[in-house]
């Protein structure tokens, strides 16, 4: 599993060379949800037609960034991608926020902790086009059980620079404030009234420095906003291709404790989890030759060849033989017949 600055690097390589699309889209998805919401104005029926486009539109722009993550260069037409099952994708998003709701009313954190629980609902959806929208809530908490604080660690790296323009705004915000309250209200009483009367007045000097820092910080936060939200919305893709590959899919009914999440170190697939107790392969059986003679040797024992039977040997061997030859036998009686008698 990848740590959070895994993740961070996962997302600049996703991005490069996607800037202007990750860019694009999400100031688009912004600028019609900001003119859908004017219909905010209608009483009731607007708040409900908002909401009725807000939950597959802001579905098709998680499916815009997840696609960019995973390289596939969807076009702009994308982020409307979640209406094409319309009925689905409401039901989902209505039921993410009444849960939410429900656990907001217990106090603010039970509900932020269950929207981090069911961040992955609309992923799942993309991916599984058979699932039910209850079921994707249920299997995004599986998920989630054990990450929602590396989840809200990964968010917090990135939005963390936007307190420091907030802190300044905050900081001349109170210097206005206590400058124009001291010129208006001030008195002291070692000093008169006419001493602050008579006073220069430097309130409105004050005044139009908070101004000018306000817009400023507004608009380094306008920047940082382009600048670090696409990389939000695409570290939550990351995160969100890491979460499956490495927890998998567990279902209600599913025993978990047959799986570990240790990987052996033989093991070169990213984010297996291989069973606790495998069952070891089989021997494969010893090989079978056949009694056959390559060249001078053989491959098995050949059996020894049947002794032939002994023929009778009417002749003297060589052990009895004489050793003279018989041309010698009959030079030897030559030379006896010439000796004188």
């Amino acid at each position: 599993m990848m740590s959070i600055s895994e993740i961070r690097k996962m997302t600049k390589q996703s991005l490069k060379g996607n800037w202007g699309l990750a860019i694009g889209g999400m100031v688009l998805a912004y600028v019609i949800l900001g003119a859908v919401s004017m219909i905010n104005f209608i009483p009731f029926l607007g708040t409900i037609g908002y909401y009725i486009f807000a939950g597959p539109f802001m579905i098709g722009v998680t499916w815009f960034f997840l696609a960019i993550t995973r390289q596939e260069k969807p076009d702009i037409g994308y982020l409307f991608s979640g209406f094409k099952t319309f009925g689905r994708n409401l039901l989902a998003a209505v039921l993410v926020f009444i849960f939410t709701f429900l656990w907001s009313l217990l106090f603010l954190i039970p509900g932020i902790i269950k929207s981090f629980s069911y961040s992955q609902t609309f992923m799942i959806l993309r991916d599984d086009p058979n699932i039910s929208p209850l079921d994707a809530i249920t299997e995004s908490r599986h998920r989630m059980n054990g990450h929602k604080g590396r989840l809200f660690g990964l968010i917090l790296s990135y939005i963390w620079v936007f307190f420091i323009p907030a802190i300044v705004m905050m900081v001349l915000a109170i210097i206005a404030a206590a400058t124009t309250a001291m010129f208006e209200y001030g008195y002291d009483a070692s000093y008169s009234y006419d001493y602050y009367a008579s006073s220069t007045d430097m309130s409105p000097v004050f005044l139009l420095i908070f101004i000018l820092g306000y817009f400023l910080m507004l608009a380094i936060m306008f920047g940082l906003a382009i600048w670090i939200y696409p990389q939000v919305l695409v570290s939550c893709a990351v995160f969100y291709d890491d979460l499956y590959a490495s927890t998998g899919t567990f279902s209600d009914d599913m025993d978990t404790t047959d799986y570990t999440t240790t990987i052996p170190e033989d093991d070169v697939s990213f984010g297996a989890i291989p069973p606790v107790n495998p069952t070891p392969p089989e021997e494969p059986e010893a090989p079978h030759f056949e009694n056959k003679t390559w060249g001078a040797d053989s491959m098995v024992n050949p059996e020894p060849p049947e002794a032939e039977p002994e023929q009778p040997d009417d002749t003297i061997s060589e052990a009895v033989r004489p050793s003279q030859p018989a041309d010698s036998e009959e030079a030897t009686e030559q030379k006896n017949e010439n000796e004188p008698k």
